[in-house]
């Protein structure tokens, strides 16, 4: 779980792109959200697997892949956006825990 997180953090929060428009430049509140998010996720992740739930049904649903996308996919005009990346991943750690 750490190991996939902290790539979520490598490539999703610190590897930076300087030809997009959105990665140039990220103001500082939407780099606190996306922060946010991804503990919200490791959060929910260790919750999981805490239950004796493999990893790798997580890693099925796509979760982590999409957060190393999130900066790309939120423009830095609609900050909000990324609430929708917590409602998404309760909804997947709830149906996993059913």
């Amino acid at each position: 779980l750490v190991i996939e997180i902290a790539r979520v953090i490598r490539v999703g929060f610190l590897q930076q792109n300087a030809f997009h428009a959105d990665d140039t430049f990220v103001p500082l509140e939407k780099q606190f959200k996306m922060m946010h998010v991804i503990l919200h996720l490791y959060h929910r992740a260790k919750e999981v697997v805490a239950r004796q739930i493999p990893l790798s049904k997580i890693t099925a649903t796509g979760l982590f892949d999409k957060f190393t996308k999130m900066k790309y996919d939120v423009p830095n005009s609609n900050i909000e956006m990324l609430d929708d990346y917590i409602k998404e991943t309760d909804a997947v750690m709830d149906g996993i825990l059913k």
